[in-house]
Formats: structure tokens, sequence, C-alpha cells
């Protein structure tokens, strides 16, 4: 079972790849855990993702996921970062 989750990188890279790169879509299709490792996902991150796929949605669903993905993270993104800005606060040493 996969314990990691995929970066935001990786999953927006990979809905690109989804959405427009055929040879990549293939290859998700019949390996999807080592086409996203591929993309820089760790293995433990994609443990779960051994079967292949019978199908796969179509280009222009994932072109649309990316888009809301993309929206989502530009809007919860900055604020899923701690900033501490009061001088000596053990988060901020080393």
């Amino acid at each position: 079972m996969s314990r990691a989750p995929l970066s935001p990188e990786v999953v927006q890279t990979l809905l690109k790849h989804l959405s427009s790169d055929d040879a990549f879509r293939s290859a998700f299709a019949a390996d999807p855990a080592k086409a996203l490792i591929a993309l820089g996902a760790d293995a433990d991150s994609v443990g779960a993702c051994n079967t292949p796929l019978d199908s796969l949605g179509g280009k222009e669903e994932f072109a649309r996921a990316a888009a809301l993905l993309s929206e989502r993270l530009a809007v919860t993104g900055p604020f899923k970062v701690p900033f501490m800005f009061e001088s000596g606060l053990k988060g901020l040493q080393d």
C-alpha cells in the first residue's frame, strides 16, 4: 500500500503527460508505477500502482484535471507552509 503522497510537481507533470503525450499514456497504462517513477515519484508513493490499466481516461479529462489542480494549488499552496517571523524560534534554527 502506498504510504507517501505524490508531490504536487509529480502530479502536475503526470496530468500534463496524460493530457498530451500518447507514448507516455501507453507506458502509464502498461505499468503505472514505472511511468510514475520516471516522472520523479519515489517507490513508496507508487507501491500500490502495479496493475496495468484496462482503460485510461481521455486527454481532455486529464487536461481539465490539470487546470483544476493548478487553480487549487494557486489558492491553497501558499497557506500550507508555515511562516514564522519571530526571531529565535526553534523551528527556524538548524
